[in-house]
């Protein structure tokens, strides 16, 4: 039995999974990538198993863990929108074909194929659900720039072209050295570590998550029914632009814009109005969702603030803090999607 590189990066695979599920398993929201990481470090251990215990001489396992990683993750990213979901005994079905391919281990390149396969329409499916979660964070929140989770595509993303390369690999083992056929697996098993010891990284740094998706898709709902049944389209164009009207004169008088983590709920609470009637009402009047009427406020405050000589003393930064701009990532992005130049490119260009 001789140990390659590779063996040791699947050992240090297999007890940085086990580290990670300790780190995280208490914060249920992030119990979809505790099984996801406990399902890879079975998947490595078969895999070691087989390398160095020569079990595939007795039957091939490990082309069947490919059909498992894409339910997988599609799991881990549903929970992590869909906080109070849980994984259930019918979405456990979409583990079925991976106990289906047992049979069929005797073919390693079809099955790898279909695992590709599998993982390309669950990562489509992760990305659906992503894009509708910033959907409804813009809709429903003012601080939706710093919750997006583009980086979580990323890293499917980069799943999906780790998936492509070794099935190429394996393709092609009977035209490539030994040695290329090992560095390749080695590459590929120190990318997906690195991969998931950053998915670990974020669940125990990344700060808040939007929480609010039922509630989101609650009021899409209703607004989607009310727009069926609501015969005068004049007669709704003209409430909700009153409501525009007023909901924009309070937001102004209390500075509510100013909340850092203003959400629909609380401005629902502050004027009277439900959810559903503000979303409308900012749609139709300002043309835009949520987030971007709150954050246009918000640059228009720090503009005069730029603009005047007794805040020389404040840094650019703390007058954005005190706009209510929650990072300074989000307050650039935001202030140079509005003006077309950046807070210091502002102050010179003007004060000058």
């Amino acid at each position: 039995m001789e140990i390659q590189p590779t063996n040791v990066v699947q050992f240090i695979f297999v007890f940085q999974m086990i580290f990670g599920i300790c780190l995280i398993w208490q914060n249920k929201r992030y119990r979809g990538l505790c099984y996801l990481l406990i399902f890879s470090a079975f998947g490595m251990v078969f895999n070691l198993a087989e390398e160095l215990a020569g079990t595939r001489d007795y039957y091939l396992v490990t082309p069947i863990f490919l059909l498992g990683k894409g339910p997988l993750f599609y799991f881990f990213v549903y929970q992590l929108v869909y906080s109070e979901q849980q994984v259930t005994k019918k979405r456990l079905i979409h583990l079925c074909p991976m106990l289906f391919a047992l049979a069929f281990t005797q073919w390693p390149q079809l099955v790898i194929a279909l695992g590709t396969l599998s993982q390309l329409f669950y990562a489509c499916l992760s990305i659906k659900i992503i894009s509708f979660y910033h959907k409804a964070s813009f809709s429903m929140r003012s601080d939706a720039d710093s919750l997006q989770l583009f980086w979580l595509i990323k890293v499917l993303l980069t799943l999906l072209l780790l998936g492509v390369l070794d099935l190429l690999r394996l393709n092609l083992q009977p035209n490539i050295t030994i040695e290329l056929n090992l560095a390749g697996q080695l590459f590929e098993n120190s990318a997906i570590l690195l991969l998931i010891s950053y998915l670990i990284f974020k669940a125990v740094n990344y700060p808040i998550l939007f929480n609010c998706m039922s509630t989101y898709e609650h009021l899409d709902k209703k607004m989607q029914e009310k727009d069926a049944l609501e015969s005068d389209a004049l007669k709704n164009e003209e409430f909700s632009k009153t409501i525009f009207m007023s909901l924009e004169r309070i937001i102004k008088e209390k500075s509510l814009h100013h909340k850092s983590r203003l959400s629909l709920n609380d401005l629902a609470k502050e004027t009277g109005l439900n959810t559903r009637e503000i979303s409308r009402a900012i749609n139709q009047g300002a043309n835009c969702n949520f987030c971007d009427y709150i954050n246009k406020f918000r640059v228009e405050d720090l503009k005069d603030k730029l603009l005047c000589k007794n805040n020389t003393k404040f840094s650019i930064l703390d007058m954005a803090f005190d706009v209510g701009f929650s990072s300074k990532s989000s307050f650039n992005l935001i202030f140079k999607r509005e003006t077309g130049i950046t807070p210091t490119q502002f102050m010179k260009k003007h004060l000058n």
